[in-house]
């Protein structure tokens, strides 16, 4: 059994941006051994009960990126962002860029303060300026197309864990947890363990696999803002997993959420989703003629940046709480 702090560093540490998920794929096959298959949109790893019901839990694998899109001149070259990049988190980082020479090393350099024309200070740079710039060896082995990621390591605050990715590599910890707490649980569900790909760009993972799958329900986690919403209640790290409700939510296994949360002594807390998540929750739920669909996001701070931060005590309430809701349910109940 992997320690939860070392399993989120590792995971965070591979890169995976979206459509190109196949080193985390290698982790986890790793990780959880035999019974994987490979999708065109994804990855399954089955767990077998007694049939019914077919369970999907589900996260996403990949994580936003960029994308080499013009050469300027003299080793620079203009990105394009894959995923919900803010150009504001880019100037002054390292970069890796993924060519078919291999990995080349780079930075997003930003003009030095004194030599920065007064109508430009102090104001956010757009994609126009923002440049890619790679040492004169490795000019010539860039091309349009090559894959960028942060080039950033995990670490250590304290109880908690800072880096690149944790969106949603926090849901892949979930999921490799919650096949940990079933081992010790009787369930009568066949689980499918759902790693799909190309989420942040808004593809087709979760919904061609759900399809696949002919689930009965789903479980989808992903990760949610740890922060203050004027006129809206805070969702807090360490407080546990974030049940949603609303109107993708399925009410009964909103209620069943609930109720196996308060019988274990899960700690959890409700987010209100009055319209569309923005997770794979929205495709899973509207596949085929429609799946019971459960959200349960981990709270982190500082999405789609460098810094995430998420406590690993809200990865393991999750996986706690998705074990004991699949030795819940029964396959009577879905006919």
């Amino acid at each position: 059994m992997i320690e939860t702090k070392e399993l989120l560093m590792k995971l965070s540490e591979i890169d995976a941006p979206s459509g190109m998920e196949e080193k985390a794929h290698g982790y986890l096959k790793e990780i959880l051994g035999s019974g994987f298959e490979t999708k065109l949109h994804g990855f399954v790893h089955e767990i077998k009960g007694g049939g019914k019901p077919k369970v999907g839990i589900f996260c996403h694998l990949d994580e936003i990126g960029l994308l080499v899109a013009k050469e300027k001149e003299d080793g620079f070259f203009y990105l394009e962002t894959v995923g919900g990049v803010d150009p504001k988190i880019l100037p002054s980082t390292r970069v890796k860029v993924y060519t078919k020479s291999g990995i080349v090393r780079g930075v997003i350099g930003i003009i030095a303060p004194h030599l920065t024309p007064p109508d430009k200070k102090g104001k956010v740079q757009g994609f126009d300026d923002i440049l890619l710039d790679a040492s004169i060896d490795d000019w010539g082995k860039i091309n349009v197309g090559d894959r960028v990621v942060l080039d950033v390591k995990p670490e250590e605050l304290g109880d908690l864990i800072t880096g690149k990715a944790i969106d949603n590599r926090a849901g892949c910890a979930v999921l490799i947890k919650t096949k940990e707490f079933l081992e010790s649980l009787k369930h009568e569900a066949d689980v499918y363990l759902v790693f799909s790909t190309m989420e942040e760009v808004g593809g087709p993972g979760a919904k061609s696999i759900a399809h696949q799958l002919k689930l009965d329900y789903a479980l989808v986690t992903d990760v949610t803002f740890a922060e203050k919403v004027d006129g809206h209640k805070k969702i807090n790290m360490g407080d546990g997993p974030a049940i949603g409700i609303g109107p993708f939510i399925d009410k009964k296994l909103f209620e069943l959420a609930k109720g196996v949360a308060e019988k274990h002594g899960i700690k959890y807390q409700i987010e209100a989703l009055p319209r569309r998540t923005g997770t794979d929750t929205d495709s899973i739920r509207t596949a085929r003629i429609g799946i019971k669909t459960l959200l349960v996001s981990v709270p982190i701070k500082y999405m789609h940046t460098p810094v995430e931060i998420v406590n690993p005590k809200d990865i393991e309430e999750t996986a706690r709480l998705f074990a004991h809701i699949i030795a819940q349910l029964r396959g009577d109940e879905n006919e």
